[in-house]
């Protein structure tokens, strides 16, 4: 019997490497939360005023509080808030474990159905995206798969697929700000994810409907701050409005020409104007489809997914090049054949179809 013939099959790994990676992230948490300051601190002291997240004093109190430095303005959504407020509730010492170990695994599930064997996922656990997604408790793997799985489950439960991209949208608007295009002529979904977002918009007025328009203001105090900090997308680079407008026709047809996850992920990078390498998150369990089936999908894609699991994509030019590589690769087809697969989702403990990539 071959070590392969041994391995337990993906049904069995997939909750397994989701526990696994509650455990291990959970205790990494608890280690890093007392080596460098978390961006999710930030997260945990907005929602525990959430009556005002955008108050500019939060941030110099809580610096002082946990004698940290660096920490930057909250400009989520007040929907994020939704989200975030249950862990708040809890001591900093627990939540930022919690929330780093569930966010871990939410994405690890998501991401074995992609990736085949589903086994395989744990090379995740290393590659640079994933691991600065998770050391500062950033969103990225809460996006990631919410991402994957509206993706999965788009063409089969398209009420489900469209609620989990509406709370994608509601964490982190920018993120998705493609999937009109990309999810062109699914309409039965845009219409619940149309539906998500307006009933998380509403359940947001708890917090006071006021927040809706300081948020705007938070976001444009908070734009000075963009130029300064590590950027990988390529818009950190248009020092001219046309360059600026070369790069969002390069993201709408990276969008319309892959129409997948690499559209929706790779696509967004050219017009969002403040994105760092765990943006590129999501977008890990494809590239490392890419490698385990470079037969299948090409030696271009391969070296794409290689270069984004290694941590290339680390800087403006090399996001540059990156979103042109995908450019030229999606001109020569890109996507993949899809294949009908078993996706377990906890729906009354049944196991329900879904599409994914053919990994």
């Amino acid at each position: 019997m071959t070590l392969l013939a041994r391995l337990p099959p993906d049904r069995v790994a997939r909750p397994a490497l989701a526990l696994l990676a509650l455990v291990v992230w959970s205790l990494f948490a608890v280690v890093h939360a007392h080596v460098k300051p978390a961006d999710y601190y930030v997260f945990w002291e907005a929602a525990r005023h959430a009556t005002a997240p955008y108050d500019p004093a939060l941030i110099p109190a809580l610096e002082a509080r946990l004698h940290i430095t660096g920490a930057w303005p909250f400009v989520y959504p007040p929907t994020f808030l939704l989200l975030a407020w249950p862990f708040a509730q809890l001591p900093l010492a627990l939540a930022y474990p919690l929330w780093t170990g569930v966010s871990a695994a939410l994405f690890t599930y998501a991401a074995s159905h992609l990736v085949k064997p589903a086994w395989a996922s744990l090379a995740l656990f290393i590659v640079p995206p994933v691991v600065l997604a998770i050391a500062p408790g950033q969103t990225s793997l809460l996006v990631g798969a919410a991402m994957i799985g509206g993706w999965l489950l788009r063409e089969d439960r398209p009420r489900l697929a469209g609620l989990l991209f509406a709370a994608a949208v509601c964490i982190k608007p920018q993120a998705m700000i493609l999937a009109p295009v990309v999810l062109w002529g699914h309409w039965r979904l845009a219409r619940w994810a149309l539906i998500g977002c307006l009933a998380l918009v509403l359940a947001s007025f708890v917090f006071g409907p006021g927040l809706w328009l300081q948020w705007p203001r938070a976001l444009a105090d908070f734009s000075p701050v963009t130029a300064a900090t590590d950027r990988v997308n390529p818009s950190a680079l248009a020092a001219s409005p046309w360059l600026a407008a070369a790069l969002a026709l390069t993201g709408l047809y990276i969008a319309w020409t892959w129409r997948d996850l690499t559209g929706l992920v790779a696509g967004a990078l050219c017009l969002t104007p403040y994105a760092h390498q765990y943006d590129l998150a999501p977008l890990a369990p494809v590239a490392l489809t890419w490698l385990l089936k470079r037969s299948r999908f090409g030696w271009g894609r391969a070296l794409l997914g290689a270069a984004l699991l290694a941590g290339l994509v680390s800087a403006p030019a090399m996001g540059l090049a990156f979103v042109i590589a995908a450019a030229v690769v999606g001109s020569r087809g890109a996507g993949g054949p899809l294949h009908r697969s078993a996706v377990l989702l906890p729906r009354w403990g049944r196991s329900v179809a879904a599409r994914s990539y053919d990994a």
